[in-house]
C-alpha cells in the first residue's frame, strides 16, 4: 500500500507475527513542537495546529540524530502531526497502530481525541475510522515523559544519573502505521510445544468476545501439513491443538519456521480476519539442574544486548542493521541475547527467529518503589508478554534487574511480594518458557538461579561453589547500599539450573575519566585478549554453571565494555572472539554437567 516513490524511514511490515496486506506507514516527516509550558492543552492546539512546528523524523526518539531533533534534553511535552489521506479502498473501521512511543501519549484525530496510553515499550492502537473525515485526515500526538525513576525507563538518564546510564529516549520510537480491520480482528499468537508428543497447542487471542470460527492452516515450503479449526464461542481467545509428523524443531543449529495462515470468521457481524504469521517448533525446559532445548541439554553462551544504535539511538536505521547485529551475535559464537533493560522491536526478535538467536526478554526497570512502578510495570509487562509470546526465539522472561525499584524487598515484604507476584502471573501468562524473577542476586522465585559476578580478583568456581553451600552469602561487596545474598530466605533456588548472566565487561579503546568498565582496562588487542581469556577460562572450569552472559555486545556512550565499538567494528577479530566463547562448555556431557575427565 506504499507509494514507492516516497522514501519511508524503516518501510518494512512492523510487526512479522501478525501480518497484514493492506497497511499504510506514517513514518516519515512530522510537525513538530516542544512544549515546555505545557499549553498546548489550554491554547487547543490539537484542533488549531502547532503554532510554530519545526520537523521530525519518525520513528526515532528526538534525542537521537536521525530524528533531526537531536535534543539530549528535550521538553517534558512534546507534540507531534501530520496529515494522512486514507484510502478510499478501506471500508472498513481503521485502527491506528504504534509499535511504541515513551511515555504518555493522547492521540487526537481532526481535533477528537481517540485514545490514551502509557508506557515506553509496549504497543497500543486505537479505532479512529469514527474521526476520520473524506479526504485529508489530521492527526495529532501529545507525549509527555518525566525525568521520575517511579516509571519504568530501563537504563534511560533520570533524576540520578549511574555511569551505567545513557541519554534518555523520549517520543515515538516505532513505526506508527493504519490499517482496515474487520469488527473483531486477531491481535495475538501464542504457542506451546512438547517434543515427546509432537503436540503443539496454538493460541490465538482477538480484539473482543466473539461468536465464529477460527481455522489455522500449518505450511512448510508452501505445502500445508496441519490444519485445525474451533467454533470461538463468545471468547476472546481459541486454542488450537496440533499434531505434527516428523517435525523439523526450531533450535539455533537449525531455525527451522513454519508458515501459519488465520481467518477468523465472525458469524455476527458476517465478516473475516486473515493474518499470516509463522512458528518455531522448540521446547524450552528445566530438568536435574540443567536447561535444556528440545530435551536436550543447552548450554546457553549469552551476550548482554543494550539494544542501542548509532544515530538512531533505541531504534535501527534500517531493518538491515538490526539483521546485522543478530549475525554479528552468532558470528562471535553466542547462542543467546540476554536484551537488557529494553523491550526490543519486533523486527530484532523475527530475525533471531530467523536467523536461530535465543533471547531473553527483560522489562525495562524503574528505581523507586511505588503504587505508581506496581501499576505501570505490571500493566506494560503484561502487554509484552502478549506480544512477544509468539516468538520461538524468546526462552525466558525477566521482570525485574538486580533488585532496580525492589531495593529493599530483603526487609520489606510488600517489594518481594510484588516481585513473586510479577513471576506467578508470567507464569499465568505463557508456562512455556522460564521465568527469572530477578536477575542477579536475591532470588526469590523462578525457573533459573542467576547470579552476576564481575570481578576476577577471585575465582569465579569457588565463589560459586559457596554460595550453593550458602545461597546467604553475598554476590557483591555493596549494591545500592547494602549487600546483596544470592537467595533470599525460604527461596528454593537448590537445584536450578545456575547461570552466571553478568560477567566480563572488560574495557577497551578509550581512555579518559569519563570512560566506565569493570576492572584494570588492557592497554593492547593481545591484552584485551589475555584478560578476556583469563575469565573465560575461570568460567569454563565452574561445572555447577549451565551458562553465562557477557557484557557486552557493543559499547554505548561512556562505557567501553562492548566486545564491538558502537559502530560495530570488533575490537578483536570476530574468529578470535568466537575461538573464546564457544571453548566455554565444550566439555559438557550429555547430563550438561562438567566432564572431568576431558
Amino acid at each position: 500500500m506504499q507509494n514507492p516513490e516516497i522514501v519511508i524511514p524503516r518501510p518494512e511490515y512492523p510487526r512479522p507475527l501478525l501480518v497484514r496486506d493492506a497497511w499504510l506507514n506514517l513514518n516519515g516527516r512530522w510537525g513538530f513542537q516542544m512544549d515546555p509550558q505545557n499549553m498546548g492543552m489550554v491554547q487547543g492546539w490539537f484542533e488549531s495546529g502547532l503554532p510554530q512546528p519545526t520537523q521530525v523524523v519518525v520513528p526515532y526518539a528526538v534525542e537521537s540524530a536521525a530524528s533531526e531533533i537531536h535534543d539530549s534534553t528535550p521538553a517534558d511535552v512534546l507534540w507531534y502531526e501530520r496529515e494522512f489521506v486514507s484510502p478510499a479502498e478501506w471500508d472498513e473501521r481503521v485502527m491506528l497502530r504504534v509499535g511504541a512511543c515513551d511515555h504518555w501519549t493522547r492521540v487526537f484525530i481532526n481535533g477528537q481525541e481517540v485514545g490514551q496510553h502509557r508506557g515506553g515499550y509496549a504497543p497500543f492502537g486505537f479505532d479512529i475510522d469514527h474521526a476520520l473525515t473524506d479526504g485529508i485526515n489530521r492527526i495529532t500526538l501529545r507525549v509527555e515523559d518525566s525525568l521520575s525513576w517511579t516509571q519504568p525507563r530501563g537504563k534511560q538518564a533520570g533524576t540520578t544519573r549511574w555511569p551505567i546510564d545513557y541519554d534518555s529516549v523520549t517520543g515515538i520510537w516505532q513505526t506508527i502505521w493504519l490499517e482496515p480491520l474487520p469488527m473483531v480482528c486477531i491481535e495475538s499468537t501464542a504457542f506451546e510445544y512438547k517434543v515427546a508428543s509432537a503436540e503443539l497447542m496454538y493460541t490465538v487471542g482477538f480484539s473482543a468476545q466473539v461468536d465464529g470460527l477460527l481455522e489455522v492452516a500449518i505450511s512448510d515450503h508452501g505445502i500445508v501439513i496441519a490444519s485445525a479449526s474451533a467454533k470461538t464461542n463468545a471468547r476472546s481467545e481459541t486454542r488450537l491443538r496440533f499434531v505434527i509428523e516428523h517435525p523439523q524443531l526450531w533450535s539455533p543449529d537449525m531455525p527451522h519456521l513454519y508458515d501459519v495462515s488465520l481467518k477468523l470468521t465472525n458469524h455476527q457481524a458476517n465478516d473475516i480476519d486473515t493474518v499470516e504469521s509463522y512458528v518455531g517448533l522448540r521446547e524450552i525446559s528445566t530438568a536435574d539442574g540443567a536447561l535444556r532445548l528440545n530435551e536436550q541439554p543447552l548450554y546457553l553462551r549469552g551476550v548482554l544486548d543494550q539494544g542501542y544504535f548509532p544515530e538512531g539511538w533505541y531504534t535501527a536505521l534500517t531493518d538491515d542493521d538490526i539483521r546485522r547485529d543478530v549475525e554479528l551475535t552468532l558470528a562471535m559464537g553466542f547462542n543467546c541475547a540476554r536484551k537488557h533493560q529494553k523491550a526490543e522491536d519486533p523486527r530484532s526478535l523475527y530475525w533471531a527467529d530467523k536467523l536461530g538467536l535465543l533471547v531473553w526478554a527483560e522489562m525495562p526497570s524503574g528505581r523507586i518503589f511505588s503504587t505508581e512502578l506496581v501499576e505501570a510495570l505490571t500493566s506494560e509487562w503484561i502487554d509484552l508478554v502478549k506480544r512477544d509470546r509468539g516468538h520461538p526465539s524468546v526462552m525466558a522472561w525477566v521482570p525485574f534487574n538486580e533488585s532496580w525499584g525492589v531495593w529493599h524487598q530483603a526487609v520489606r515484604p510488600v517489594q518481594r511480594a510484588f516481585v513473586d507476584g510479577v513471576v506467578g502471573l508470567t507464569k499465568a501468562l505463557d508456562s512455556s518458557r522460564c521465568v527469572v524473577g530477578n536477575d542477579g542476586w536475591e532470588f526469590s522465585s523462578g525457573d533459573l538461579w542467576t547470579l552476576h559476578l564481575y570481578f576476577e580478583n577471585r575465582d569465579i568456581a569457588t565463589r560459586l561453589d559457596e554460595l550453593i553451600t550458602d545461597p546467604s552469602k553475598s554476590v557483591t561487596d555493596e549494591y545500592g547500599g547494602h549487600k546483596r545474598a544470592g537467595a533470599l530466605p525460604a527461596a528454593a533456588a537448590e537445584g536450578l539450573p545456575i547461570l552466571l548472566t553478568e560477567c566480563g565487561g572488560i574495557g577497551f579503546g578509550r581512555y579518559s575519566d569519563s570512560d566506565f568498565s569493570y576492572g584494570d582496562i588492557p592497554q593492547s588487542e593481545e591484552a584485551l585478549e589475555q584478560h578476556i581469556r583469563k575469565i573465560t577460562d575461570m568460567i569454563d572450569t565452574a561445572g555447577s554453571l549451565q551458562g553465562f552472559v557477557w557484557t557486552q555486545l557493543t559499547d554505548i556512550q561512556q562505557e567501553i565494555n562492548g566486545l564491538l565499538y558502537f559502530d560495530r567494528t570488533p575490537k578483536l577479530p570476530l574468529a578470535s572472539i568466537n575461538a573464546l566463547m564457544t571453548a566455554i562448555g565444550s566439555k559438557r556431557d550429555r547430563s550438561g554437567r562438567l566432564n572431568q575427565g576431558s
